[in-house]
């Protein structure tokens, strides 16, 4: 059994992670931000826009990633209703392991 709070405070503790959020399949957010210049309400609202993305799209990818000037955006969502947004800088050694931990979000046991 994994805790998706203590889970997603330990992902979000890696150096160069700027903030993460994770929705769980009521809808409650977790959130971490542990750099001001990315809020967690920030992290929120692109999760949110995702879960439109995501509803519109009936073969919706397990997971997004989007890059911008400082670093990336991954996006991603189990068929259970569980959602996790990230948000790493580009100078960070998350980035390059982005693909393992999202497998990770994927096999995770929450609440079991």
């Amino acid at each position: 059994m994994n805790d998706p709070r203590q889970w997603l405070a330990e992902r979000a503790s890696q150096p160069g992670t700027l903030a993460c959020v994770l929705r769980l399949p009521d809808g409650n957010l977790i959130s971490h931000s542990v750099d001001p210049v990315c809020p967690a309400a920030i992290v929120e609202g692109i999760l949110g826009n995702f879960d439109t993305l995501a509803a519109a799209e009936s073969a919706a990818p397990q997971w997004s990633t989007w890059a911008f000037e400082h670093g990336q955006i991954r996006l991603i969502e189990r068929p259970d209703g569980w959602r996790l947004a990230l948000v790493v800088r580009n100078d960070s050694p998350v980035l390059l392991s982005l693909d393992a931990l999202s497998q990770e979000f994927l096999s995770a046991l929450f609440g079991r």
